[in-house]
């Protein structure tokens, strides 16, 4: 007989553990794809231009996000919701492995992530459902994502040097049809507390529109400036000499500091509220962007600046989190109101980065440290309206006190 027993342990461990899980499997695909899809591209005979298009797909179907996310919100729930997401985008990826041409890829990257773009906020509102009903803490399940995405870097790293690079496509599809196993122990939607959840949504309060708005396009500029990287950081490494190994090593070691910051940063950035946390995160993202565009070679140094990753866009996420969390009506839609508009900066920015890469190589990143000044001045513009809803509590749904989910 087991001295553990999995049924025996209570509710909130069990959803914890699950959405732990869950989250592990589902940001493995994205570690496998950042660091190794571009040279799954090139190995197809794509251009940068042709590349930079391509690679925008997955951003620009983050669109998708709202409206799939909305149907979280209704009598389906995110947790099928979510199921069906990603058992669509298995087979979206397992199209990708015969696709040949720039339409075929094209159609099948489309199909692919307008299922993907629902999956991470609908989680996401699962997970903070569970900060709300159980006390969970945001930070140290979401953890074991970006642990995943690390591993599963690291890990395609050396299989790609026994492998030919045409195994990511059905890579991604066998971590997808795994997420869905994952996702079969989330709480079930039909139980009482998410009819608790769903009253509290439907009666809850909700941001101003022009505060929502600034604030989200501030959050999309700040991660849409990782688009030259997430694009073409692999291609640059690789033409300074950098094996698959150490381009693998290089992505992990990004991942070890956002780790950190969800595992740890949970109290401190509930003391310094989204906005100054944000700010923090993009002085560190423009000065990140800064010294890449000088185009370092030196392994040391490339690993230090990927090591701010942390900093430039865990602290970002974790802060727009907290402060998504605050408003409580229709929480699944307001999610993938956020993941659909930095999806459009992500798109623009990837766009924008096929250009700038074949115009300028790695110097191309000073247009990420443009960008990332404007998405801090545009977040710090919100905190400055907030301020003054705040200060008129005629202004609806200013959304009361700064705390962040621990």
């Amino acid at each position: 007989m087991s001295l553990i027993s999995f049924k025996d342990w209570s509710a909130s461990r069990k959803s914890a553990i699950a959405a732990s899980v869950t989250y592990a499997l589902l940001l493995s695909g994205p570690g496998v794809y950042t660091p190794f899809f571009p040279l799954w591209l090139v190995e197809r005979g794509f251009d940068a231009r042709d590349m930079g298009l391509l690679l925008a797909i997955p951003m620009l179907m983050r669109v998708t996000s709202a409206p799939f996310a909305w149907i979280g919100d209704g009598p389906l729930g995110p947790r099928r919701t979510f199921l069906f997401m990603v058992c669509c985008a298995a087979f979206g990826y397992s199209g990708l492995t015969f696709a040949q041409s720039f339409t075929a890829v094209a159609v099948n990257l489309a199909i692919a992530f307008a299922f993907v773009a629902a999956t991470t906020p609908l989680l996401d509102a699962i997970v903070l459902g569970g900060v709300s009903l159980h006390g969970h803490k945001y930070g140290q399940i979401r953890q074991w994502g970006s642990l995943a995405w690390l591993v599963s870097g690291l890990t395609a790293g050396l299989l790609l040097k026994h492998l030919p690079i045409t195994t990511v496509p059905p890579i991604l599809a066998i971590l997808a049809a795994l997420t869905v196993f994952a996702g079969l122990a989330l709480p079930d939607d039909r139980g009482g507390g998410r009819r608790r959840i769903l009253r509290s949504s439907s009666e809850g309060t909700a941001p101003p529109l022009l505060l929502m708005a600034v604030f989200v396009t501030g959050v999309a500029c700040l991660q849409g400036a990782h688009a030259f990287l997430y694009s073409f950081g692999t291609l640059i490494w690789q033409d300074q000499g950098f094996s698959s190994l150490q381009i693998g090593v290089l992505w992990v070691i990004g991942v070890l500091l956002e780790t950190g910051i969800f595992l740890f940063g949970s109290n401190i950035a509930g003391r310094l509220g989204p906005y100054r946390l944000i700010l923090f995160g993009g002085v560190v993202g423009v000065l990140r962007w800064i010294l890449l565009g000088l185009a370092p070679a030196n392994g040391f140094a490339v690993a230090a600046l990927q090591a701010l990753h942390g900093f430039s866009f865990a602290c970002v996420h974790l802060a727009t989190m907290g402060w998504v969390a605050r408003f409580t009506r229709n929480p699944s839609a307001r999610q993938g109101v956020v993941a659909s508009v930095i999806g459009i900066g992500l798109t623009i920015g990837t766009v924008l980065a096929g250009e700038l890469y074949g115009l300028f190589s790695a110097h191309g990143y000073f247009a990420m440290a443009l960008i990332a000044v404007i998405g801090t001045g545009l977040v710090m513009l919100a905190g400055m309206i907030e301020g003054k809803s705040a200060a008129h509590p005629q202004s609806e749904g200013s959304g009361g006190q700064t705390v962040l989910p621990s």
